[in-house]
């Protein structure tokens, strides 16, 4: 199963482990919570946050036909007309993930905002020319904006504050 990134939970285990008890014989095993937590500090388990994505993909393969690929789309094109833009997400109303507090002290985060701006920069590939930054908010007309002449930025929005194709192409 860890070969193949799938997780393995707690339950998991426990099953696992009546399976084999049950296929050498054994009677008086239950597969405890307590015998869990025991069997993980034995053998060094923890339990822990997943986080990103891992590749299914074998590495030289995809960057081959990707580099392949790339090399006939862009050998009609100079590096300076080349451009490559990313965005992401600002969640800008979100609270600290970690507090201090008195060790007795019991601490409650509330819920997290999902207020955001999704900014989008963007450059050719020798650096020589940047593209006006774009910011992508919910309101048509934000408050902040109210008075402003001019923006260093350009502005859009969308019900979710997010990168779509129509605000792509324009």
């Amino acid at each position: 199963m860890r070969d193949k990134n799938v997780p393995i939970s707690g339950p998991f285990i426990i099953e696992k482990a009546l399976q084999f008890v049950k296929a050498l014989g054994y009677d008086e095993f239950r597969g405890s919570n307590g015998w869990l937590e025991n069997f993980k500090r034995r053998h060094g388990i923890m339990s822990k946050v997943i986080s990103g994505e891992s590749k299914d993909v074998d590495d030289n393969d995809s960057e081959n036909r990707i580099t392949e690929t790339l090399s006939k789309i862009l050998k009609d094109y100079k590096p300076e007309n080349i451009f490559i833009a990313d965005e992401t997400a600002l969640f800008f109303q979100c609270l600290p993930r970690k507090t201090l507090t008195f060790k007795k002290e019991n601490y409650f985060r509330g819920k997290q905002s999902k207020a955001r701006l999704s900014p989008m920069l963007g450059a050719n590939t020798i650096g020589q020319q940047k593209l006006k930054p774009l910011a992508i908010g919910r309101n048509k007309n934000p408050r902040c904006f109210k008075g402003a002449n001019s923006l260093e930025v350009d502005y859009d929005f969308n019900k979710k504050s997010w990168m779509t194709s129509e605000i792509c192409e324009k």
